[in-house]
């Protein structure tokens, strides 16, 4: 059996209790470990070395800024003692400059009082002497106490006196200013920058000025202003002394509130353009000018304002919104800024609407007389008079007779007098054609036809103008007439089929097609036409009325056009509401040549012929008349 032999040390780490290790030679093992250690030893020591080298860089660091902000502090007491004390330099420069000042001043009133004491001295040594000293002792100290009353007491007066007011304040109602500390009869003056106010005299220890201003609360500046007080006290020998004391005073301006309003809130792209869109407004700050910004309600651009509108001197301003190229039809909404406060007035909303669609030309022509001899066709005085009606302001009308062109200066009828001016030999017997044309801006041109019949005179020899051949000349057929009947009714009896408007034409050819129409005023629309022939005697009559169980539909005026032949008559009529309407039943005639005819409905039936209400508002306008004297041309063959 291997016996095992155990170190010191390691027995007796067997049997629990501890001891130190015996000495003996290291083996490789043991070197490693020692070395490590070592190694972990040097290397903490490193760390405390750099963490003390760190904490001593921050004391150092510390201690010098420590040591700067005492030297900062240290040179700011020394600039605030040294500005301290030349201020106090200051204050006793200018205290000695007082007392100096006042030194002077005690000692002149000395000397002035001196030359005058002397002066009575040698008036005293005129009169008796006195009989004894303590009588002259008594009078000289009575003296001294008059003189020490002469002596004027210095002013120490207190202004009491807002810091701040606002310029609506001290439009109204002025600022007061109280000076306190005072004696009866000492003066108060008050100045400040545009303000001003009346002296006043102290009757105790205080007294109030009022400054006033002479401009509107608009007007005033907002700032700071200086007060100049001013306090003069007399004493009983004429010698006065004064205080002046200063004050600010800082003026809160007016607040601005702009309002503006539109001349209209509706407006033409074409007018918007021309002219533009006038405003007015209020409440902007004085002098100040004015941006406009638009916004349309629409997907549209709006109206940018190149020139700026300044307000007046009250905050009122007034200008013109000017519209771009590209402005379109639609809503906008312009706010009015104030540049200088920023502040915005309510918005305003404009429509701007589509150019007003022209109206197609809708005119009639009319010659009087219908027939005329030669001899009247070649008297000045005399001629025909043609009558063009529907024309409106600014149409251009040009006949074929004299090829002049005329504008019509108003709306309604337009009317020509011609007539020849030659040898009436010359005219022959018969119709003589020609057209009257009418051009207007924006829609198609119509041209109307006439005739003038040229007809013989019936001679007191019995020669009629036959030529010998034993035949009369035929006349000239009559002039033909259009009626209306009744001219006025109310909405119930033009819905009535028995009673109406009965449309009627005598003097056309017998045989001949009549063709009547019906428009409401003001709308393009048919609302009834129908064609009949004329019977033996040349008549012909139609008898319109409404279907509608809405009566009122059919309120409002209408025109009435009758064609015979060559001839376009027109006439009117108006439905009323209620019994203002006038009129009796129409015809109801149903012989030859009249025709029981249904005006259709209104509304929607007419697709555009608006309410009954613009009907009657169309209606009721008044048509100027207007005369043109027309002159015929040289030639025999020429008017």
């Amino acid at each position: 059996m291997k016996k095992l032999i155990l170190a010191p040390a390691v027995a007796l780490a067997f049997t629990g209790l501890v001891a130190a290790p015996v000495a003996a030679a290291e083996t490789p093992t043991t070197q490693s470990a020692s070395a490590k250690a070592e190694a972990e030893q040097i290397k903490k020591e490193k760390a405390e070395k750099a963490e003390k080298l760190a904490e001593e860089a921050e004391q150092k660091k510390a201690a010098e800024d420590k040591g700067a902000a005492e030297k900062a502090a240290k040179e700011k007491a020394a600039k605030e003692k040294a500005e301290q004390d030349k201020k106090d330099a200051a204050d006793k420069k200018a205290a000695d400059a007082k007392d100096a000042a006042k030194k002077a001043a005690d000692k002149k009133k000395a000397n002035d009082k001196a030359g005058k004491k002397s002066g009575d001295d040698a008036k005293d040594s005129k009169k008796p002497a006195p009989k004894d000293d303590d009588s002259k002792e008594s009078k000289d100290s009575k003296k001294d106490d008059s003189d020490a009353k002469d002596d004027v007491e210095e002013i120490n007066a207190s202004v009491s006196v807002a810091s701040s007011i606002a310029a609506e304040d001290l439009a109204d109602e002025g600022l007061d200013v109280t000076v306190t500390n005072l004696k009866k009869g000492d003066r108060v003056e008050v100045k400040g920058s545009d303000l001003s106010a009346e002296s006043t005299t102290a009757t105790g220890q205080s007294a109030t000025v009022t400054l006033q201003t002479e401009k509107a609360a608009k007007q005033i500046d907002e700032g700071a202003i200086a007060l100049s007080i001013k306090l003069t006290r007399a004493s009983e020998s004429g010698e006065s002394t004064t205080q002046n004391l200063t004050e600010s005073l800082e003026i809160q301006a007016v607040e601005a509130d702009p309002k503006v309003s539109l001349s209209t809130n509706k407006i033409s792209v074409e007018d918007f353009k021309k002219d533009g869109l006038k405003f007015t407004g209020e409440g902007f700050s004085p002098n100040g000018t004015v941006s406009v910004t638009g916004q349309a309600v629409s997907t549209q651009r709006a109206a940018a304002q190149a020139k700026k509108p300044t307000a007046d001197e009250d905050g009122n301003v007034s200008g013109v919104v000017t519209a771009p190229e590209s402005i379109e039809a639609g809503k906008y909404s312009l706010t009015f800024i104030d540049d200088k406060t920023s502040e915005e007035s309510a918005p305003v909303e404009v429509t701007v609407t589509e150019d007003d669609a022209v109206d197609p030309i809708d005119a009639s022509l009319k010659v009087d007389p219908k027939k005329i001899t030669a001899a009247d066709l070649a008297n000045k005085d005399k001629g025909v008079t043609v009558t063009v009606s529907g024309v409106k302001k600014g149409d251009k009308v040009r006949d074929s007779l004299t090829g002049d062109t005329e504008t019509a200066d108003s709306d309604g009828d337009y009317k020509l007098h011609l007539w020849y001016e030659g040898n009436p030999k010359n005219l022959e017997e018969g119709k003589v054609p020609f057209t009257v044309t009418i051009d207007r801006e924006g829609t198609e041109s119509k041209t109307l036809k006439g005739n003038i019949n040229v007809v013989a005179e019936d001679k007191e020899d019995g020669d009629d103008g036959d030529k010998g051949n034993n035949k009369d000349t035929p006349e000239a057929p009559a002039e033909a007439s259009f009626t209306v009947t009744p001219k006025t009714l109310e909405a119930a009896d033009f819905a009535n089929d028995k009673k109406g408007v009965t449309l009627a034409v005598e003097d056309c050819e017998p045989g001949a097609d009549v063709h009547f129409a019906v428009k409401p005023k003001g709308i393009q629309v048919t609302a009834y036409e129908n064609t009949v022939k004329a019977d033996d005697e040349g008549k012909a009559s139609v008898s319109v009325f409404g279907t509608s169980d809405n009566v009122s539909a059919y309120v409002g005026a209408y025109t009435a056009r009758a064609t015979c032949g060559d001839d376009t008559m027109k006439e009117s009529f108006t439905v009323t509401a209620g019994a203002n309407g006038g009129g009796s039943g129409g015809s109801d005639d149903d012989g030859n040549g009249s025709d029981g005819s249904q005006l259709p409905r209104t509304g929607a039936d007419l697709g555009g012929l608006a309410s009954g209400a613009m009907l009657l508002l169309i209606g009721g306008a008044a048509i100027a008349m207007t005369g043109r004297r027309k002159k015929v041309g040289q030639l025999p063959t020429d008017f």
